[in-house]
């Protein structure tokens, strides 16, 4: 037997609501109570029909205004007052009904109230070239995700006028069920209060959270390269209702150095030699991370030979040692030569009839 509640509060709707609340009030009632989601459940067959009702009703200009006009003498309703239903509905069983409704209004407030981890931030962090290869102890500031002071986290302002709740009417709750079967659900958009602010709030625009910096003590370890990640477990975002901290991920960008290149744990050096001091050797000072220092360099060295210098390269990020410091050799070619040096050269060509390219695989095509 149908309830003897009127069409508008069946869909809970104001009876002057217009067509496009009609709509929307009907779209939420059919997508909590379709009954492809529950199959085999009666209750929640028998609610939707009763909207669809409620619908087909009130959606159409001229039953709505005769239902207006008569109420309960709409054609379908018997004498009595009832709503003639077929008599395989009469004798549903309604046991069980409360506890699908209130799986059912209550599933996102519900997934709202579990513990939430909180988000992870990411900071990008500049850092010298020297302080890279030793290691160092900064201090930086990250963005931090609060509840919004403004509104404490309710989405609106606090300030702003009340409406009447359009999921319940203003009433506070909605009556779910057919009579005798009908118990009342408290509205989870109201809370029960059955007015609601929906002016954003100003400070968030209705995100309910903002952001303020938080201050970070942050270790890096010697021998970092560039694009490396250090992650601080439980230094990100704070969690929700009791979850935990995100993590903090910071991404090093290393200052290129105007002479050392970085490969590994390796340094990298070029060192230019002029021709007579490739061919004879000599003696000159570099820099090294360890201060100057004064190399050897062999007769016949040639260009691109490269000389390694143990444990003068960087710290070892694993903690086991230094690399080297790898010395590359370019000879460089004298111009604007005086008469007298090319004189030398020409004489030297005389005396030394080196060809270097002898031995390659291609010198005997010619």
């Amino acid at each position: 037997m149908a309830s003897l509640k009127d069409y508008y509060d069946i869909l809970g709707i104001q009876r002057g609501a217009t067509e496009d609340e009609i709509e929307k009030a009907y779209q939420k009632l059919a997508r909590t109570y379709q009954v492809d989601s529950y199959p085999g459940n009666r209750a929640a067959e028998i609610r939707f029909r009763e909207i669809a009702e409620a619908y087909a009703v009130l959606s159409d200009k001229e039953k709505r205004a005769r239902y207006d006009q008569v109420g309960m003498n709409f054609p379908g309703w018997n004498e009595s007052g009832d709503f003639e239903w077929e008599e395989e509905e009469e004798i549903c069983n309604f046991e069980g009904f409360e506890e699908f409704i209130a799986e059912s209004f209550e599933k996102e407030e519900a997934s709202s109230r579990l513990p939430q981890k909180g988000k992870e931030i990411h900071h990008h962090l500049h850092i010298d070239f020297e302080d890279a290869l030793r290691g160092m102890e900064t201090r930086i500031e990250v963005d931090d995700e609060i509840l919004c002071p403004e509104c404490l986290g309710q989405g609106f302002d606090p300030q702003g006028p009340l409406e009447v709740c359009r999921e319940c009417g203003g009433a506070g709750h909605i009556q779910v069920g057919l009579f005798p079967e009908v118990f009342a659900q408290r509205c989870r958009s109201c809370q029960g209060w059955g007015r609601i602010r929906r002016k954003p709030c100003p400070s968030c625009a209705g995100a309910k959270r903002g952001t303020r910096k938080k201050p970070v003590f942050l270790v890096i370890p010697p021998g970092v390269s560039d694009g490396c990640r250090i992650y601080l477990k439980g230094g990100g975002a704070r969690g929700w209702n009791g979850g935990p901290n995100g993590d903090l991920v910071v991404t090093l960008e290393i200052k290129k150095h105007p002479y050392f290149q970085k490969k590994g744990e390796d340094l990298y050096l070029e060192v230019p030699l002029t021709v007579w001091e490739a061919a004879l050797g000599t003696r000159v000072r570099i820099p090294t991370m360890d201060g100057n220092s004064w190399i050897t360099i062999p007769p016949g060295t040639q260009n691109s030979e490269e000389m390694r210098l143990k444990e003068k390269g960087g710290l070892s990020l694993h903690g086991k040692g230094r690399g080297s410091q790898v010395l590359i050799f370019k000879v460089v070619i004298p111009q604007d030569l005086d008469s007298r040096s090319l004189d030398l050269l020409r004489e030297l060509k005389q005396r030394s009839p080196y060809n270097p390219r002898k031995r390659c695989g291609w010198a005997g095509r010619f």
